[in-house]
């Protein structure tokens, strides 16, 4: 990749001292360009359709999360008395239960 822009930095060099004319550079861009395997055609993400087993398993654990995370709430609260403990215990429950289903949706 390197080598193609030396070269294109040496086309526009010699069209800046006058030994290229606008037509000329542009020629020898586009074949410099041409030259590049698939330089002119965009690069595409490989993509997978979700699979059934993957929309499937993912309800019951968003069920189970929002049960933890009532759970874990209400005990603190009940415990505690505090309303901002038993929220910020609840969060970051949420939060490793997230961390857990994005890890399981990645393997």
């Amino acid at each position: 990749m390197t080598a193609i822009l030396d070269d294109m930095r040496r086309l526009e060099a010699a069209y800046a001292r006058g030994d290229l004319s606008a037509i000329d550079l542009a020629a020898a861009k586009a074949e410099l360009l041409e030259s590049v395997p698939d330089a002119d055609e965009p690069v595409h993400a490989v993509e997978h359709a979700p699979s059934r087993v993957t929309r499937v398993t993912i309800w019951p654990m968003l069920l189970l999360c929002v049960l933890v995370v009532t759970v874990c709430a209400g005990v603190a609260l009940m415990l505690t008395g505090d309303l901002m403990l038993s929220a910020t215990l609840a969060i970051t429950v949420l939060a490793a239960i997230t961390v857990m289903l994005f890890r399981q949706l990645d393997s």
